[in-house]
């Protein structure tokens, strides 16, 4: 049986409409984990 990937990438496609690149998802992650009642407020 062949084993699949864990993770998958989008593709080129999908990446261009996305509305939080990876830039802003890991500024936001962070801020999320150090301040999340700011964050979700």
């Amino acid at each position: 049986m062949t084993e699949l990937p864990k993770t998958f990438s989008p593709s080129a496609a999908t990446v261009s409409r996305a509305h939080v690149d990876e830039a802003r998802y890991e500024e936001m992650y962070r801020r999320s984990v150090e301040d999340p009642e700011g964050f979700w407020a």
